[in-house]
């Protein structure tokens, strides 16, 4: 088996991808703020109950400066509902702690937001098992019986038909 290295990776001169990445003007400016969003999420997650982390994202930061001040909102993403239910109850104490800790957040919002791809839900067709004749042997006489006696219906059709299954 023959190995290929590539040319840049033979050379001295060869340079981190970060170091490019932090150099490069647009992509320096997506770089520093994945970098605060990253740092953020870190944050807030510390100042979480271990049971909430699981279930909780930092989706971004929103600027609004319509009023008179800038209002930054970070926006928290919750994986179902009672995750975002649990996690409303502590918004006060986390912007408090967040503001504290010297964050320009002024105020937090959650939304839900499911996994589409996670693991561990169900998400092939569900197996059901086969029915089994639970009817007694006089009660298949009976409507024996009773869809002989019948006029030409629907409903003898019908009785006629689950007899056939259930014999």
């Amino acid at each position: 088996m023959r190995l290929f290295t590539h040319h840049a990776l033979q050379t001295p001169a060869a340079k981190p991808l970060n170091d490019w990445l932090t150099k490069a003007g647009p992509v320096s400016a997506l770089m520093q703020t994945a970098r605060q969003l990253a740092s953020l999420e870190a944050e807030v997650l510390s100042l979480l109950p271990p049971g909430m982390r699981a279930g909780i994202a930092v989706a971004g930061v929103k600027t609004d400066t319509r009023g008179p001040q800038a209002e930054q909102t970070l926006l928290l993403l919750a994986a179902h509902g009672a995750a975002a239910a649990r996690v409303r109850q502590v918004v006060p104490t986390l912007l408090s702690r967040l503001q504290q800790r010297g964050s320009q957040v002024t105020a937090i919002r959650v939304r839900v937001q499911p996994e589409v791809g996670r693991a561990d839900w169900d998400v092939g067709p569900v197996e059901r098992k086969p029915r089994t004749a639970n009817i007694p042997s006089n009660g298949l006489q009976s409507m024996d019986a009773l869809a002989r006696s019948l006029p030409e219906s629907p409903l003898k059709d019908a009785l006629q038909t689950l007899l056939s299954r259930h014999r």
